[in-house]
């Protein structure tokens, strides 16, 4: 039987429709940061985003406990499937941070200039909110933001707690697929998971300490049984599918659900972050086994959000500070206040823009980042030998036809 899967990869190691996935998480974070970041909007313009299913759109921390199973199941799949050579540490380590770390800083001075030449406070209806890029730039606060270290009013980028995590989830990654292809793997990671949980500090902001980490251990465990979970998803009828599907959407969106019960003290930080964690990878797992989820997520307009979902996620505040208050103030002289259609209206130039400015930047520094990163590994193969992570090829979790 000829396998469903070649419509899906562009490669035998690349699921191109995890790429849409991402895309789409990005865009939740974008239309959150447009309803929760930029005005104060009143409860009537936005209360119907609140709604299931619809609330998921506008749920960015659901969004980024996505990313990080996303990144825990593509950087230990070739490993943990033995369709990858052995684990050269200092390459993997490298290419990561140049991946991750590059983008990013092109993407703060970008900011950085535009908060010191362009931002400045409007008289919009609704009022602009208060919290964010309102705070003085000092030199302090711009070399702690290089180094993650800097949390709350004066961020340039208040997304990118999210890239520290990223960055320390990598580096966890050879250690998650050592143990993944062991004996008694579950046993050993599922203490780790529990060991983060209890272990690392909730951050004052970003109530979740060892529950992000979490987060790629279950991407992990993921890659490591996906043909054997794939196949036991496929063997069952739609009805039973469509209702895990409805399990894991309602953990993905369980932070909403937490917020209209009134539960919103940080000590449940850690629950939702693991239960967002969980309704993910669920997500993720639904798609892997059906071919109408993945056909959707082929759709080219969709790849191609993905492809720039980095740059989306980068530059989303740059548009929403310095676009939407001068295009908001030009609406209330033609006569339009706050309104639902107002919101929508915003949340379409947010898009569009968005969306135009990441495409170009994902050409001119994106792009050019991945080929540097591909030219510094080139060279630190010849200078290095192999620093390998043991693999054990088992037939169990060899590449799966999805």
């Amino acid at each position: 039987m000829k396998s469903p899967t070649a419509p899906f990869e562009r490669s035998a190691h690349r699921l191109e429709f995890l790429d849409s996935i991402r895309g789409l998480a990005a865009l939740a974070v974008l239309f959150s940061h447009v309803r929760n970041s930029i005005f104060v909007w009143p409860g009537n313009c936005v209360h119907w985003n609140k709604y299931p299913l619809i609330n998921i759109a506008f749920d960015g921390p659901a969004a980024v406990a996505m990313f990080f199973v996303l990144s825990g199941f593509v950087l230990a799949r070739p490993y943990v499937s033995g369709t990858a050579p052995p684990m050269n540490l200092p390459i993997f380590y490298t290419r990561r941070f140049i991946r991750i770390y590059f983008p990013w800083f092109c993407a703060f001075a970008f900011s950085l200039a535009f908060r010191c030449l362009v931002f400045r406070d409007y008289g919009t209806s609704p009022p602009q909110d208060p919290r964010l890029w309102h705070v003085p730039v000092v030199l302090k606060d711009v070399l702690l933001q290089c180094i993650y270290q800097l949390h709350g009013r004066a961020q340039l980028l208040p997304q990118d707690w999210s890239l520290g995590v990223e960055l320390i989830g990598s580096a966890l990654i050879p250690l998650l697929v050592m143990l993944a292809v062991r004996p008694l793997h579950a046993m050993w990671l599922s203490a780790l998971a529990l060991v983060s949980v209890v272990c690392v500090p909730q951050n004052v902001d970003f109530a979740g300490g060892g529950s992000y980490y979490v987060a790629f251990i279950i991407g992990v465990l993921i890659a490591r049984h996906q043909a054997t979970l794939v196949a036991w998803l496929k063997s069952l009828a739609l009805s039973w599918r469509v209702l895990i599907l409805a399990a894991g959407l309602a953990l993905y969106g369980v932070a909403r659900l937490f917020d209209h019960l009134g539960y919103n003290g940080m000590h449940l930080g850690r629950t939702r972050w693991l239960l967002m964690s969980i309704g993910a990878g669920v997500i993720m797992l639904t798609t892997l086994s059906s071919r109408r989820l993945a056909s959707f997520l082929t759709i080219k307009p969709i790849v191609w959000i993905g492809k720039i979902s980095y740059s989306v996620y980068l530059l989303q505040f740059v548009v929403l500070f310095c676009l939407l208050p001068p295009a908001m103030v030009m609406f209330n002289k033609l006569g339009f206040g706050p309104s639902p259609w107002m919101f929508l209206f915003c949340l379409v130039i947010a898009f569009a823009a968005t969306v135009v400015l990441a495409t170009v930047f994902y050409k001119i520094v994106e792009l050019p980042s991945i080929a540097l990163g591909h030219f510094v590994s080139a060279k630190l193969k010849k200078k290095t030998s192999t620093v390998a992570v043991p693999i054990e090829k088992k037939s169990s979790v060899g590449t799966t036809s999805l």
